[in-house]
Protein backbone atom coordinates (compact mmCIF):
# COMPACT_ATOMS: atom_id res chain seq x y z
CA UNK A 1 0.00 0.00 0.00
CA UNK A 2 2.87 2.36 0.72
CA UNK A 3 4.37 1.91 -2.72
CA UNK A 4 0.93 2.09 -4.26
CA UNK A 5 0.34 5.51 -2.70
CA UNK A 6 3.40 7.09 -4.28
CA UNK A 7 2.75 5.35 -7.60
CA UNK A 8 -0.81 6.65 -7.73
CA UNK A 9 0.43 10.15 -6.92
CA UNK A 10 2.87 10.05 -9.83
CA UNK A 11 0.20 8.57 -12.08
CA UNK A 12 -2.14 11.48 -11.26
CA UNK A 13 0.60 13.97 -12.07
CA UNK A 14 1.29 12.12 -15.29
CA UNK A 15 -2.36 12.42 -16.34
CA UNK A 16 -2.24 16.15 -15.67
CA UNK A 17 1.01 16.39 -17.61
CA UNK A 18 -0.62 14.89 -20.72
CA UNK A 19 -2.44 18.19 -21.08
CA UNK A 20 0.81 20.08 -21.61
CA UNK A 21 3.58 17.65 -22.50
CA UNK A 22 4.58 15.09 -25.09
CA UNK A 23 5.33 12.70 -22.23
CA UNK A 24 6.26 12.88 -18.60
CA UNK A 25 9.88 13.65 -19.47
CA UNK A 26 9.42 15.68 -22.64
CA UNK A 27 8.00 19.15 -21.95
CA UNK A 28 6.51 20.81 -24.98
CA UNK A 29 5.08 24.15 -25.97
CA UNK A 30 1.44 24.58 -26.93
CA UNK A 31 2.52 27.49 -29.10
CA UNK A 32 5.24 25.35 -30.67
CA UNK A 33 6.14 27.96 -33.31
CA UNK A 34 8.30 29.59 -30.62
CA UNK A 35 10.76 26.70 -30.43
CA UNK A 36 11.12 24.24 -33.33
CA UNK A 37 14.39 22.73 -32.12
CA UNK A 38 12.66 21.03 -29.18
CA UNK A 39 10.38 19.18 -31.60
CA UNK A 40 12.81 17.92 -34.19
CA UNK A 41 16.64 17.94 -34.41
CA UNK A 42 16.31 18.12 -38.21
CA UNK A 43 15.23 21.76 -37.73
CA UNK A 44 18.83 22.73 -36.85
CA UNK A 45 20.08 25.12 -39.52
CA UNK A 46 16.82 25.11 -41.51
CA UNK A 47 16.26 28.85 -41.19
CA UNK A 48 18.28 31.49 -43.01
CA UNK A 49 19.68 32.79 -39.76
CA UNK A 50 21.16 31.61 -36.48
CA UNK A 51 19.35 32.45 -33.28
CA UNK A 52 19.36 32.22 -29.50
CA UNK A 53 15.97 31.90 -27.80
CA UNK A 54 14.57 31.98 -24.27
CA UNK A 55 11.07 30.61 -23.67
CA UNK A 56 9.14 30.57 -20.40
CA UNK A 57 5.81 28.77 -19.92
CA UNK A 58 3.44 28.87 -16.94
CA UNK A 59 0.35 26.66 -17.11
CA UNK A 60 -2.77 26.96 -14.99
CA UNK A 61 -1.80 30.05 -12.99
CA UNK A 62 -3.00 29.91 -9.39
CA UNK A 63 -3.21 26.14 -9.12
CA UNK A 64 -0.77 24.58 -6.59
CA UNK A 65 1.90 22.54 -8.34
CA UNK A 66 0.95 23.89 -11.76
CA UNK A 67 3.40 22.97 -14.56
CA UNK A 68 6.08 25.45 -15.56
CA UNK A 69 8.91 25.18 -18.06
CA UNK A 70 11.96 27.27 -18.97
CA UNK A 71 14.04 26.70 -22.09
CA UNK A 72 17.21 28.25 -23.48
CA UNK A 73 18.20 27.19 -26.99
CA UNK A 74 20.60 28.04 -29.76
CA UNK A 75 20.07 27.11 -33.41
CA UNK A 76 23.05 27.77 -35.69
CA UNK A 77 23.61 27.58 -39.44
CA UNK A 78 27.18 26.30 -39.48
CA UNK A 79 27.27 25.76 -43.24
CA UNK A 80 24.68 26.02 -46.00
CA UNK A 81 24.00 22.28 -45.68
CA UNK A 82 24.65 21.73 -41.97
CA UNK A 83 23.12 23.05 -38.78
CA UNK A 84 23.86 22.53 -35.10
CA UNK A 85 22.20 23.54 -31.88
CA UNK A 86 21.65 22.98 -28.17
CA UNK A 87 18.71 23.25 -25.76
CA UNK A 88 18.58 23.40 -21.98
CA UNK A 89 15.17 22.59 -20.50
CA UNK A 90 13.98 22.83 -16.90
CA UNK A 91 10.47 21.50 -16.27
CA UNK A 92 8.45 21.08 -13.08
CA UNK A 93 4.97 19.70 -12.40
CA UNK A 94 4.26 19.56 -8.67
CA UNK A 95 6.96 17.36 -7.12
CA UNK A 96 8.05 15.99 -10.51
CA UNK A 97 11.14 17.77 -11.83
CA UNK A 98 13.09 17.26 -15.03
CA UNK A 99 16.26 18.90 -16.35
CA UNK A 100 17.87 18.09 -19.68
CA UNK A 101 20.69 19.25 -21.92
CA UNK A 102 20.32 18.35 -25.59
CA UNK A 103 22.85 18.65 -28.41
CA UNK A 104 21.57 18.42 -31.99
CA UNK A 105 22.95 18.38 -35.51
CA UNK A 106 21.30 18.18 -38.94
CA UNK A 107 22.43 17.68 -42.53
CA UNK A 108 20.41 19.37 -45.32
CA UNK A 109 20.33 17.93 -48.83
CA UNK A 110 19.03 19.84 -51.85
CA UNK A 111 16.78 17.62 -53.96
CA UNK A 112 15.88 20.12 -56.69
CA UNK A 113 15.36 23.84 -57.15
CA UNK A 114 12.34 23.81 -54.84
CA UNK A 115 12.84 21.16 -52.16
CA UNK A 116 15.33 20.18 -49.49
CA UNK A 117 15.32 17.34 -46.99
CA UNK A 118 17.22 17.14 -43.72
CA UNK A 119 18.02 14.47 -41.16
CA UNK A 120 18.88 15.33 -37.56
CA UNK A 121 20.25 13.59 -34.48
CA UNK A 122 19.79 14.56 -30.81
CA UNK A 123 21.94 13.47 -27.85
CA UNK A 124 20.49 14.12 -24.39
CA UNK A 125 21.61 14.14 -20.77
CA UNK A 126 18.58 14.01 -18.45
CA UNK A 127 17.79 14.00 -14.75
CA UNK A 128 14.20 13.18 -13.85
CA UNK A 129 13.13 13.08 -10.22
CA UNK A 130 10.17 13.07 -7.82
CA UNK A 131 10.66 15.17 -4.66
CA UNK A 132 8.74 13.00 -2.19
CA UNK A 133 9.14 15.53 0.65
CA UNK A 134 6.57 17.69 -1.15
CA UNK A 135 3.95 14.93 -1.00
CA UNK A 136 1.53 14.31 1.86
CA UNK A 137 0.91 10.82 3.21
CA UNK A 138 -1.41 9.27 5.76
CA UNK A 139 1.44 7.04 7.04
CA UNK A 140 3.92 8.78 9.35
CA UNK A 141 7.58 8.24 8.46
CA UNK A 142 6.69 6.13 5.45
CA UNK A 143 10.04 4.62 4.35
CA UNK A 144 9.02 4.82 0.68
CA UNK A 145 8.51 8.55 1.07
CA UNK A 146 11.77 9.35 2.87
CA UNK A 147 14.01 9.33 -0.20
CA UNK A 148 13.43 10.99 -3.54
CA UNK A 149 12.83 9.00 -6.69
CA UNK A 150 15.33 9.80 -9.41
CA UNK A 151 16.72 8.47 -12.65
CA UNK A 152 20.11 9.97 -11.84
CA UNK A 153 22.03 11.37 -14.77
CA UNK A 154 20.80 9.32 -17.70
CA UNK A 155 21.53 9.55 -21.40
CA UNK A 156 19.29 9.25 -24.39
CA UNK A 157 19.07 9.99 -28.09
CA UNK A 158 16.49 10.97 -30.68
CA UNK A 159 16.28 11.65 -34.40
CA UNK A 160 14.07 13.30 -36.97
CA UNK A 161 13.49 14.17 -40.61
CA UNK A 162 12.28 17.30 -42.37
CA UNK A 163 11.20 18.05 -45.94
CA UNK A 164 10.70 21.68 -46.92
CA UNK A 165 10.34 24.11 -49.78
CA UNK A 166 9.84 27.87 -49.88
CA UNK A 167 6.19 27.52 -48.87
CA UNK A 168 5.64 24.05 -47.36
CA UNK A 169 7.26 21.90 -44.67
CA UNK A 170 6.63 18.44 -43.20
CA UNK A 171 8.52 17.00 -40.21
CA UNK A 172 8.70 13.76 -38.23
CA UNK A 173 10.74 12.93 -35.12
CA UNK A 174 11.24 10.39 -32.33
CA UNK A 175 12.48 12.37 -29.29
CA UNK A 176 13.72 9.39 -27.25
CA UNK A 177 14.86 5.90 -28.22
CA UNK A 178 16.21 4.52 -24.91
CA UNK A 179 14.21 3.41 -21.86
CA UNK A 180 13.74 5.52 -18.75
CA UNK A 181 14.48 3.90 -15.37
CA UNK A 182 14.25 5.10 -11.78
CA UNK A 183 16.98 3.92 -9.44
CA UNK A 184 14.94 2.40 -6.59
CA UNK A 185 11.46 1.60 -7.91
CA UNK A 186 10.01 0.07 -11.04
CA UNK A 187 7.73 2.73 -12.50
CA UNK A 188 7.26 1.12 -15.91
CA UNK A 189 3.50 0.76 -15.38
CA UNK A 190 3.11 4.44 -14.51
CA UNK A 191 5.64 6.44 -16.53
CA UNK A 192 6.31 5.99 -20.21
CA UNK A 193 9.75 4.46 -20.59
CA UNK A 194 10.34 5.35 -24.21
CA UNK A 195 9.47 8.24 -26.44
CA UNK A 196 6.58 8.54 -28.84
CA UNK A 197 6.32 10.13 -32.25
CA UNK A 198 5.86 13.72 -33.40
CA UNK A 199 4.68 14.73 -36.84
CA UNK A 200 3.83 18.22 -38.06
CA UNK A 201 3.28 20.23 -41.22
CA UNK A 202 2.67 23.81 -42.28
CA UNK A 203 2.36 26.15 -45.23
CA UNK A 204 3.07 29.83 -45.91
CA UNK A 205 0.27 31.57 -47.83
CA UNK A 206 0.51 35.08 -49.26
CA UNK A 207 -2.85 36.82 -48.84
CA UNK A 208 -1.65 40.13 -50.23
CA UNK A 209 1.39 42.33 -50.58
CA UNK A 210 1.68 42.87 -46.84
CA UNK A 211 -0.17 39.91 -45.27
CA UNK A 212 0.75 36.25 -44.87
CA UNK A 213 -1.06 33.32 -43.27
CA UNK A 214 0.90 30.43 -41.76
CA UNK A 215 -1.41 27.57 -40.74
CA UNK A 216 0.23 24.52 -39.14
CA UNK A 217 -0.69 21.31 -37.37
CA UNK A 218 1.23 19.04 -34.98
CA UNK A 219 0.29 15.54 -33.76
CA UNK A 220 1.92 13.62 -30.91
CA UNK A 221 1.15 9.94 -30.44
CA UNK A 222 2.55 6.66 -29.14
CA UNK A 223 3.18 7.67 -25.52
CA UNK A 224 0.54 5.38 -24.06
CA UNK A 225 -1.93 8.26 -23.88
CA UNK A 226 -4.50 9.75 -26.26
CA UNK A 227 -3.55 11.50 -29.48
CA UNK A 228 -2.41 15.08 -28.88
CA UNK A 229 -3.29 17.45 -31.70
CA UNK A 230 -2.43 21.16 -31.98
CA UNK A 231 -3.62 23.49 -34.74
CA UNK A 232 -2.24 27.01 -35.22
CA UNK A 233 -3.13 29.82 -37.62
CA UNK A 234 -0.78 32.80 -37.48
CA UNK A 235 -1.07 35.95 -39.63
CA UNK A 236 1.95 38.14 -40.35
CA UNK A 237 1.45 41.79 -41.28
CA UNK A 238 4.22 43.59 -43.17
CA UNK A 239 6.70 40.95 -41.90
CA UNK A 240 6.64 42.77 -38.56
CA UNK A 241 3.63 41.73 -36.48
CA UNK A 242 2.29 38.21 -35.85
CA UNK A 243 -1.19 37.49 -34.52
CA UNK A 244 -3.31 34.37 -34.54
CA UNK A 245 -5.08 31.55 -32.76
CA UNK A 246 -4.06 28.16 -31.41
CA UNK A 247 -6.25 25.16 -30.57
CA UNK A 248 -5.36 22.02 -28.62
CA UNK A 249 -7.75 19.11 -29.21
CA UNK A 250 -10.09 18.72 -26.18
CA UNK A 251 -7.72 20.95 -24.22
CA UNK A 252 -7.58 24.68 -24.81
CA UNK A 253 -7.90 27.60 -27.17
CA UNK A 254 -5.52 30.55 -27.18
CA UNK A 255 -4.15 33.65 -28.83
CA UNK A 256 -0.66 34.39 -30.18
CA UNK A 257 1.01 37.77 -30.76
CA UNK A 258 4.57 38.64 -31.75
CA UNK A 259 6.71 41.55 -32.90
CA UNK A 260 9.72 41.31 -35.19
CA UNK A 261 12.04 44.22 -34.35
CA UNK A 262 14.33 45.21 -37.22
CA UNK A 263 14.49 41.54 -38.25
CA UNK A 264 16.97 41.00 -35.41
CA UNK A 265 14.94 40.64 -32.23
CA UNK A 266 11.64 38.83 -31.80
CA UNK A 267 9.22 39.02 -28.86
CA UNK A 268 6.32 36.57 -28.73
CA UNK A 269 3.52 35.97 -26.25
CA UNK A 270 0.68 33.48 -26.07
CA UNK A 271 -2.31 32.96 -23.80
CA UNK A 272 -4.33 29.74 -23.50
CA UNK A 273 -7.76 29.18 -21.96
CA UNK A 274 -8.64 25.60 -20.93
CA UNK A 275 -11.80 24.16 -22.49
CA UNK A 276 -12.05 21.19 -20.16
CA UNK A 277 -12.39 20.63 -16.39
CA UNK A 278 -9.16 22.60 -15.80
CA UNK A 279 -11.11 25.87 -16.21
CA UNK A 280 -12.69 25.20 -12.80
CA UNK A 281 -9.33 25.68 -11.06
CA UNK A 282 -7.50 28.03 -13.46
CA UNK A 283 -8.24 29.97 -16.62
CA UNK A 284 -4.76 31.21 -17.43
CA UNK A 285 -1.71 29.76 -19.13
CA UNK A 286 1.03 32.07 -20.40
CA UNK A 287 4.09 31.74 -22.59
CA UNK A 288 6.73 34.38 -23.33
CA UNK A 289 9.45 33.99 -25.96
CA UNK A 290 12.49 36.15 -26.72
CA UNK A 291 14.68 35.50 -29.74
CA UNK A 292 17.86 37.13 -31.05
CA UNK A 293 18.62 36.53 -34.73
CA UNK A 294 22.02 36.94 -36.35
CA UNK A 295 24.19 35.85 -39.31
CA UNK A 296 21.30 35.90 -41.76
CA UNK A 297 22.21 34.42 -45.13
CA UNK A 298 21.59 36.26 -48.38
CA UNK A 299 19.55 34.11 -50.77
CA UNK A 300 17.36 34.57 -53.80
CA UNK A 301 14.83 32.05 -52.46
CA UNK A 302 13.91 32.21 -48.79
CA UNK A 303 13.25 29.20 -46.64
CA UNK A 304 9.83 29.26 -44.97
CA UNK A 305 9.33 30.74 -41.53
CA UNK A 306 8.98 27.47 -39.69
CA UNK A 307 8.42 28.82 -36.19
CA UNK A 308 9.30 32.54 -36.32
Amino acid sequence: MKKLAIQLTILSLGILSLEKTHAQTDPSYRQYQFNALTLNPAQAGSNEYSDVSVVGTQYWVGMPGAPKTATVSGNFRVFDNFGAGATFISDQTGPVQSTSLNLVGAYHLKINNNWKISAGLKLSAINHSVITSELSTTVANDPDMMNNLTTGLSYNAGFGFLAYSKKVYVGFSIPRVASLRFNRMDMSNFIDKKGGYITYAGVNLELGQHLELRPSVMAVFGYGGPLSLDINAVFTAKKLIDFGLTYHLKGSIGAIVGVNIKDRFYVGYSYAYPMNAMNKVSIQSHELALRLKFNKAVRTADSPRFFN
